[in-house]
C-alpha cells in the first residue's frame, strides 16, 4: 500500500512554508500543493529543489485572495468580494453557467502557468477548499489535463470517522464523481482523507486499498490534533509499515 502525505496551502504564508518544509525534512510529508496567489509562493518555489523526492502540485483557487488573471475581476465578479478577492464559499452558492466555467478555466490556466514560470513542474491537481470536487468543474479539469498533461488529481474525500460521516446518498455521489475523474483520464488514489482520521481509523488495520492520500495543513492554527502527529514520526503509531511516496510515484 502506498500512502501520499500531501500538505495543502504551500505559499500561503512564510510560517506555513516553513512548517511544510520541516515536515518534508522529517519524512512525515511527501508532497505539497502550491497556492499560486499565495503571498509567500515565490519564497516557497525557491526551496523546492531541496526536496527532490517530494512532489509539488497546484492548489487551484476560487475561494481566497485576488485572481491571477486581471480579466477575472469582471468575468468572475459574482464570486469576488468588494476588495476583488475570491469570496469564500460563494462558488458553491451561485449558478455556474457555461460562461462562468470558461472564465474559471482561463483563471486556472493562469494559476498553473504562474507556478510553472516560478520553476514548478506540477505533479497533480487539487483545490483550495476542495472546489475541484464541485461536479460542474469536471469538464474544466479535463481540459486542464489535456492542455498541461497533468494526469493526477485528488479525489473527493471518501473516508470519515463516525462523528462526521456523511449520508449514504452523499457517499454515493462522491463515488460516482471519483469514478468520473478516472474515466476522464486522471490517475488517482483510491482513498482520500485527512491524517488524523487515518491514524484514528487505520492504526491497527490498513484499508483494503492500493493507494491512499492523506491531507495535512502544517502551520495552521486550526489543526491542533494534526500538529501533534507531525511533530513526531507519525507512521510509528501504526502497527504496520506503510510505503510513503510522492505523487510522482502514484
Amino acid at each position: 500500500m502506498k500512502i501520499i502525505v500531501n500538505a495543502d496551502d504551500l505559499g500561503i504564508s512564510e510560517a506555513v512554508n516553513e512548517a511544510i518544509f520541516k515536515g518534508m525534512r522529517a519524512g512525515n510529508i511527501t508532497s505539497a500543493t502550491m497556492l499560486a496567489s499565495g503571498p509567500a509562493v515565490r519564497e516557497a518555489a525557491r526551496n523546492l529543489n531541496l526536496f527532490p523526492d517530494c512532489s509539488f502540485g497546484v492548489h487551484l483557487n476560487l475561494t481566497e485572495f485576488p485572481p491571477i488573471r486581471s480579466e477575472s475581476n469582471a468575468e468572475l465578479a459574482n464570486i469576488l468580494d468588494k476588495k476583488g478577492c475570491f469570496n469564500g464559499n460563494s462558488i458553491r452558492e451561485v449558478k455556474i453557467s457555461r460562461k462562468m466555467l470558461a472564465a474559471i478555466y482561463r483563471e486556472w490556466c493562469c494559476q498553473i502557468e504562474s507556478l510553472t514560470r516560478l520553476g514548478v513542474e506540477p505533479s497533480h491537481l487539487d483545490a483550495h477548499h476542495h472546489v475541484h470536487t464541485i461536479p460542474q468543474m469536471l469538464p474544466v479539469l479535463s481540459a486542464l489535463r489535456r492542455r498541461y498533461k497533468i494526469n493526477k488529481i485528488r479525489i473527493s474525500r471518501n473516508m470519515y470517522d463516525d462523528v462526521e460521516r456523511p449520508t449514504q446518498f452523499l457517499l454515493a455521489k462522491k463515488w460516482f464523481y471519483n469514478l468520473a475523474l478516472r474515466t476522464a483520464g486522471f490517475r488517482t488514489t483510491r482513498v482520500f482523507t485527512d491524517l488524523v482520521t487515518y491514524v484514528k481509523l487505520c492504526s491497527v488495520q490498513p484499508p483494503r486499498s492500493a493507494s491512499v492520500e492523506l491531507m495535512t495543513h502544517p502551520g495552521s492554527a486550526q489543526v491542533t490534533d494534526e500538529e501533534g502527529l507531525l511533530q513526531g514520526y507519525w507512521p510509528g503509531r501504526l502497527t504496520y509499515k506503510p510505503t510513503l511516496v510522492s505523487y510522482s510515484r502514484l
